[in-house]
Order: C-alpha cells, then sequence, then structure tokens
C-alpha cells in the first residue's frame, strides 16, 4: 500500500514549504498513488508553487486482537 504526498514550496526557501498527503486514498500500487501524486503537483506547478511528489510505501504493522 502507498501514500501520496507532494511537497510544495512558494519560493526555494525550504522554510516556506509544507507537506500534503492524501490521506484520504491509500494505493495499492506505486503506479497508482503515482497518478494521484503526480496530479496534485501538476496543480501546484501550474499556480506558480514549487512543488516535488512522491509515495510512501506503508508497512503491515499488523493488528492486536
Amino acid at each position: 500500500m502507498f501514500l501520496s504526498i507532494v511537497l510544495a514550496c512558494s519560493s526555494p526557501n525550504a522554510l516556506s514549504c509544507t507537506v500534503f498527503a492524501n490521506v484520504n486514498d491509500i494505493f495499492p500500487t506505486k503506479e497508482e498513488c503515482l497518478v494521484d501524486a503526480y496530479k496534485v503537483r501538476d496543480d501546484f506547478l501550474e499556480t506558480g508553487v514549487y512543488a516535488k511528489a512522491g509515495c510512501f510505501k506503508l508497512e503491515d504493522m499488523g493488528t492486536n486482537a
């Protein structure tokens, strides 16, 4: 499972950056995750915001019964 994330920055200064994560959708494949991340990244880029997209692999932690 993968979590879609985007780092968006209003300037080249790292202090202007915010991380956005799509916590409403967890993706079964990295490819599906990247489609979502790239769409959000492209939306930011169109408005003049610096942006990088990626996906984090979520490890199964198991459950307590």
